[in-house]
């Protein structure tokens, strides 16, 4: 085992406690509002530059900026105009401009005045990213009006939306859609509802043209493996009466897969036959996986299957019954020779391993890893798990001791196993003064700490984002703390993370809303670390973030969940506003206690129920009680798997801060108890 001696160097990062970062924890650490300003030491200049800047610079402008856009809002342009005289050199003075054209360009008809106003704004601003953004305003308004040779020449621009649908029924209009080209069949082949222009345009294209032979199959297919079979459905009028006949029944099938599977129509080695066969072996495993693979086992030798669906379908049949926790899993895994870049395959082998308890078996199967996986945190901590059970004690602890240096979940776990200490503490990023100088007069940052000033944080985070591409190490270090200055606490977050500064734990794990953290803690009798590590790992202090599954805010709420708990707190019919911060630490909070609760107190599994639900979390349970680490490692959802591993390790970082000393992880970490009735 001397290939773990210095794995984790890499994991280290070198740093230097200073007044910088001393002085830029405390004021952190102490905040209770993320507005108030922290006071950062770095030097007489830069500290002044930083200082001065956060604390004073620009409130005049910052609100004849938003009068401004009051102004604009009530159509008060004379008003609007001179304050847009008035602010000068203000960093935000572009967008008041954009505003103004964005709106007003929604509701007329754009021409060529509105294209050059559009050219215009683009030369003297530099703004990309605004001047992208109006771009697509004006690409979409000469599509609802209808100027469709104006809206595909300014589809052409390099800072244009794709709108793929719409550019369809812009070349039918100008009269260069003559049939079912490339662009049409990509469109056409799609089992989803297109939008009306687009649809009627692919309707007429079908009426006038026959869609070529392989395009209709690869219509059948796609719908087919999407299971959306009415689309598949509409192409039955195009198939020879043999072929139509097996698809018909192919439709018919998914209620009962086998009885279709067990027939003799599908004996024959065809190419349809083979591909409804991949198809409903894989629909019969969500009702029953071991017999679906029995049957694929059985049968699949007498198909001349291409190498990737032989393969794509044993891996979907194994990988399932991984998910499923089905016993059988690791050898079915095993028996399909895993591709080189088929890592989460690989992975599978281990859990499934782990899931057996079959520590010689986890420890050939992490073996298989690819070398760079091995040496990561996770599969390091699994292995000397495994050689600790084979009784190989000393290169065990070998492997925990490199862990235990780690600020990790797999750090804390590791420190655990050898009863130390761990290795939480601070190293502050120390900026050159100089280079933070220079950063505080960026364009880019200036204007992204006034989009914070003027409450547009989405704008504000755009705008930081967008300056970060290309920056080195150290400009991203001084720029995470300048961040942090100026209350900017999420892009400090993320600008300290692209760093690699993963110990400047004053930057990346800041105490924010202690008044109402402390609030909901006392209420609800939850460990204020704990709402810390889902906080952060939720949102990263994001107030007004919204995911593409539509929760809300610093804990993520789900609108319905934050019904449930109004409703369970006696308020019907609630309406508030998950965006406010006292709202939604308080909501999150109450549903934590709440999933505590149905768990029996049992922080890993309540973590889980937060992130995936209760039910599924019912469904994870176990047949016989496992440790907690184990369970964890094995959870399906890896979203699921990766977020419990990270609140858990968060919790114990925000318990360094609140209180000098972490919990250890092993006190929550309380064996997971079997499935009742199991």
């Amino acid at each position: 085992m001397d290939k773990g001696k210095m794995r984790y160097a890499s994991h280290k990062t070198v740093g230097v406690l200073s007044g910088v970062g001393l002085l830029l924890f405390s004021a952190v650490a102490a905040s209770n509002n993320p507005s108030e300003k922290s006071a950062v030491g770095v030097g007489s200049e830069a500290s002044d530059v930083v200082l001065n800047i956060a604390a004073n610079a620009h409130v005049q402008q910052r609100d004849q900026f938003q009068q401004a856009r009051l102004a604009l809002a009530a159509g008060d342009f004379a008003v609007f105009d001179e304050l847009l005289d008035s602010l000068g050199d203000y960093p935000l003075r572009d967008f008041l401009e954009f505003d103004r054209l964005n709106q007003q360009w929604r509701s007329i008809e754009p021409g060529a005045a509105e294209l050059e106003a559009l050219n215009d704004f683009e030369q003297r601003t530099g703004d990309v990213s605004l001047t992208r953004r109006l771009t697509r305003t004006l690409q979409r308004r000469f599509a609802q009006t209808e100027q469709w040779q104006a809206f595909l020449a300014i589809s052409q621009s390099q800072l244009s939306a794709s709108m793929a649908c719409t550019k369809l029924k812009a070349r039918e209009a100008t009269g260069t859609l003559s049939g079912f080209d490339e662009a049409a069949l990509a469109l056409w082949v799609m089992p989803v509802e297109q939008p009306a222009p687009c649809a009627e345009v692919l309707v007429d294209l079908e009426a006038a043209h026959t869609p070529p032979v392989p395009s209709i199959w690869q219509k059948i297919y796609r719908a087919m493996d999407a299971n959306k079979p009415s689309y598949a459905q509409s192409q039955l009028r195009y198939l020879a009466s043999k072929d139509r006949k097996l698809v018909e029944r192919w439709i018919a099938s998914d209620k009962a897969p086998w009885t279709f599977l067990h027939s003799q129509d599908l004996s024959a080695n065809t190419v349809l036959n083979r591909r409804i066969v991949a198809d409903l072996v894989l629909d019969w495993s969500k009702i029953d996986t071991p017999a679906a693979m029995d049957f694929w086992l059985a049968n699949r030798d007498n198909y001349s299957f291409y190498k990737d669906r032989y393969y794509d379908t044993h891996r979907a049949l194994a990988m399932r019954a991984a998910y499923r926790r089905l016993p059988q899993a690791h050898d079915w895994l095993n028996g399909v020779d895993a591709r080189d870049d088929d890592l989460e395959l690989k992975e599978w082998r281990v859990r499934t391993a782990l899931l057996a308890e079959d520590w010689e078996a986890v420890h050939n199967s992490i073996a298989g890893l690819p070398l760079v996986e091995q040496v990561e945190d996770h599969w390091a901590y699994w292995e000397a798990r495994a050689l600790e059970n084979m009784g190989h004690d000393k290169q065990a602890r070998g492997i925990y001791t490199e862990l235990a240096e780690l600020q990790s979940y797999y750090g804390f776990l590791s420190a655990d196993r050898l009863q130390i200490d761990y290795s939480i503490y601070d190293e502050p990023i120390a900026p050159d003064p100089a280079l933070l100088a220079r950063l505080a007069a960026e364009p880019a940052l200036l204007r992204a700490r006034e989009y914070h000033g003027v409450d547009l944080p989405s704008e504000s985070r755009r705008e930081w984002n967008n300056w970060i591409p290309g920056k080195t190490v150290e400009q991203l270090s001084a720029a995470a703390v300048l961040a942090s200055a100026w209350s900017l606490h999420d892009r400090a977050i993320y600008t300290a993370g692209r760093a690699n500064s993963r110990r400047a734990i004053s930057l990346r794990f800041p105490v924010l809303y202690q008044s109402d953290v402390a609030k909901a803690s006392a209420e609800h009798s939850i460990d204020p670390a704990w709402i810390y590590g889902v906080m952060r790992r939720e949102s990263a202090y994001i107030r007004d973030i919204r995911s593409g599954a539509g929760a809300v805010g610093l804990m993520q709420l789900m609108p319905r969940t934050a019904k449930y708990v109004a409703e369970l707190q006696g308020q019907k019919n609630w309406r508030g506003d998950l965006t406010d911060s006292a709202t939604n630490i308080g909501f999150g909070t109450f549903y934590l206690r709440h999933v505590m609760d149905k768990f029996d107190d049992h922080q890993v599994l309540a973590t889980a129920s937060y992130n995936a639900g209760p039910h599924r979390v019912d469904d994870w349970l176990p047949v016989s009680g496992v440790d907690a680490d184990l369970w964890i490692d094995t959870i399906p959802f890896t979203e699921t798997r990766r977020y419990v591993r990270a609140v858990m390790a968060y919790a114990a970082i925000y318990d360094f801060h609140l209180s000098g000393k972490p919990a250890r992880l092993s006190t929550k970490l309380l064996p997971i108890p079997a499935a009742p009735g199991v």
